[in-house]
């Protein structure tokens, strides 16, 4: 797809930390500044980052405002509220926004899109002695016959305000559902592109990361390929990132975290299958349990693992603790004491177990 290419703006980080672009650039051009989630990088090994919060609803909103106004998803926002109405839940009721991640495992460097989890991940290259940082936003990959690609990949340009040309297998997909697109959409508030876009080398430079002027969808996969953000998310990180940065695409729908004695399990439903969950695969998830928690004794809940990986609602959720966990200033001896413990049958386990292992297990 050919784009328009107009001079980037020179916007960026702060002394301080961050400025988020959409706030720069003002509300004559935003309908509101981006809540993008901005985390201090977990210790040496820890991979779970965020926490969530409560609020309550005002009588005007729909979970999908919220959504909006949180910078979560679609599926984010109604898998943590799944007894609330998404277009009227109501003055005064109690609404979760979710706000904690498993980061996928790969190397923390530039951006990072991990599919079934509906998330890019950007990581700024820390100033020196500053704590490195991630920020996090929902996006919108690709679906059905137009999945986004796997892969490493890298930003080659920076296209603000961009004309869309569709691709000639798109033009003949939607003439043939019955919905004929025009062969040129120019720039402005209709354009699905969105204001800002960012192009990378996958599919011969037709994948890009950008906006959308369907907010309502983000988190969901419905794209032709590209990565989807949030007006104002996009606007917040197309000033910031730089042409070159690496853009790393996985799909990884099991994601697990061992950190400060808790071991955690997030799963997905995959990303072609409309939110459906997959039957679990319960070997790889023994796998992906043992490479999180390495060489480490840690106590794991089988059962509520079993409960995590069938739901796959992509909660972050705690299935273990870690055997005579001592946080770092605690005296020697001194163990911690955990206000959660599994429940349910529990095994020990070292590197290597399967699920199969596990005590009580039907």
């Amino acid at each position: 797809m050919r784009r328009l290419i107009r001079k980037s703006l020179g916007l960026g980080w702060t002394a301080a930390g961050m400025v988020l672009a959409a706030g720069v650039l003002g509300s004559s051009l935003l309908p509101s500044r981006s809540q993008a989630a901005v985390f201090t990088l977990p210790p040496a090994g820890g991979s779970l980052i965020g926490q969530d919060q409560q609020i309550q609803a005002q009588a005007s909103d729909t979970l999908l405002d919220l959504a909006r106004k949180y910078s979560v998803g679609y599926w984010e926002i109604q898998e943590a509220n799944p007894k609330v109405d998404m277009w009227l839940p109501g003055q005064g009721t109690n609404i979760t926004i979710p706000g904690r991640f498993i980061v996928p495992q790969v190397p923390y460097k530039g951006i990072v899109i991990n599919l079934p989890q509906h998330r890019l991940f950007y990581f700024p290259k820390p100033r020196r002695h500053d704590q490195p940082i991630v920020i996090t936003y929902p996006v919108s990959p690709g679906e059905g016959d137009f999945p986004t690609p796997v892969g490493e990949t890298r930003i080659i340009r920076k296209v603000p305000h961009p004309i869309w040309i569709p691709t000639a297998h798109i033009l003949k997909a939607h003439e043939l559902a019955g919905d004929p697109i025009p062969k040129v959409w120019p720039a402005g508030p209709d354009n699905p592109m969105g204001q800002w876009a960012l192009e990378t080398t996958l599919s011969r430079g037709t994948i890009y990361i950008h906006g959308t002027n369907n907010p309502m969808a983000i988190g969901m996969s419905v794209t032709h390929g590209c990565v989807r953000l949030y007006p104002e998310d996009i606007a917040a990180l197309f000033p910031v990132v730089r042409v070159g940065t690496p853009v790393t695409i996985v799909n990884e729908p099991v994601l697990a975290g061992l950190q400060d004695g808790e071991l955690y399990l997030e799963v997905h439903p995959p990303t072609s299958s409309n939110h459906v969950p997959a039957p679990p695969d319960f070997d790889r998830i023994s796998q992906i349990i043992d490479a999180a928690i390495g060489k480490n004794v840690v106590a794991i809940d089988w059962d509520k693992v079993r409960q995590v990986a069938t739901q796959a609602n992509g909660i972050p959720q705690l299935v273990g603790i870690e055997a005579d966990y001592n946080p770092p200033g605690n005296p020697p001896g001194t163990q911690q004491t955990q206000q959660t413990q599994p429940t349910q049958q529990t095994t020990l386990s070292a590197p290597h177990h399967s699920g199969s292992e596990s005590a009580g297990a039907t």
